[in-house]
């Protein structure tokens, strides 16, 4: 009877840790919850930077490693603009304002108050201003409601379903499995958006694969590949110039008709107004 009982625990605590998420999952959604991290992964042909610095979101897009070696290849002058690639933001949150950056001595500044004004210029596309500042989907399974990360209300948040083992690329991985509900107007569940947080053989995160599951069938959406998700932000991750010129937001008034933004000052001394 004893040794029936202890191979039935065996059996019991097998499933249990198939059943679990991945020892560091906790540890990343620490990090990603918290007023400081770095992120940086690549998404098709490009490398992405999120920088978080205490109520300071940074976003920044590259060419990936491959592509931007390639870059070097055909045009090597291109290394000796801007040191290579820049280094300065796209896109910044502080204080309730947002900052698009054109390049790195200007940028233009809006007022989270002002992002429903119907008259703001379309062109400058505030609209999915958030949607550059966020985690992308595929990393926000680790912290959904973090303030930039805007989904349907019809886009439940994504729980843990269960551990898997899958070959990407020819390299096997073992990947907790999220699941998260579509229901329609009605309530009805139409479909399931599934997120896989693979994981190399030293335990860290190394991509991610979402896909929709719907009418039986499941079609792939997106890639990541995991480079860096850090507690601390590497020294000039991202560099800010503080005398960058900011100009305001278009609000389809006749400066916005000359071409003529209206100068709002420095950034060194706008950001902490």
């Amino acid at each position: 009877m004893k040794k029936f009982l202890t191979v039935a625990l065996g059996i019991c605590l097998a499933a249990s840790n198939v059943s679990a998420e991945q020892p560091k999952a906790q540890e990343y959604r620490e990090i990603l919850s918290s007023e400081k991290f770095y992120v940086e992964y690549d998404d098709a042909y490009v490398k992405k930077i999120i920088v978080e610095d205490s109520g300071r979101r940074m976003t920044r897009v590259d060419l990936n490693s491959a592509n931007k070696n390639m870059v070097a290849i055909l045009n090597p002058l291109a290394q000796l603009f801007e040191g290579g690639f820049s280094k300065y933001p796209d896109f910044m949150y502080y204080k309730n304002k947002y900052y698009k950056f054109s390049e790195k001595e200007t940028a233009t500044m809006i007022q989270v108050s002002q992002l429903n004004d119907e008259n703001l210029n379309p062109v400058e596309g505030w609209a999915i201003i958030d949607k550059e500042l966020s985690l992308p989907d595929e990393l926000a399974v680790f912290n959904w409601n973090e303030r930039h990360h805007k989904v349907s209300k019809n886009m439940a948040v994504p729980t843990f379903a269960n551990t898997l083992k899958k070959v990407v690329d020819g390299k096997e991985y073992t990947c907790d499995r999220y699941e998260s509900d579509v229901t329609n107007s009605s309530g009805v569940k139409e479909a399931t958006i599934i997120f896989d947080m693979c994981y190399n053989e030293k335990g860290e995160l190394a991509l991610v694969q979402s896909a929709i599951f719907a009418n039986g069938k499941e079609y792939g959406i997106n890639k990541l590949t995991i480079k860096k998700i850090l507690r601390e932000i590497p020294k000039d991750a991202i560099i800010l110039d503080k005398n960058a010129k900011v100009y305001a937001a278009g609000i389809g008034d006749m400066n916005d008709l000359l071409e003529n933004p209206v100068p709002l000052g420095k950034l060194q001394d706008i950001q902490d107004s």
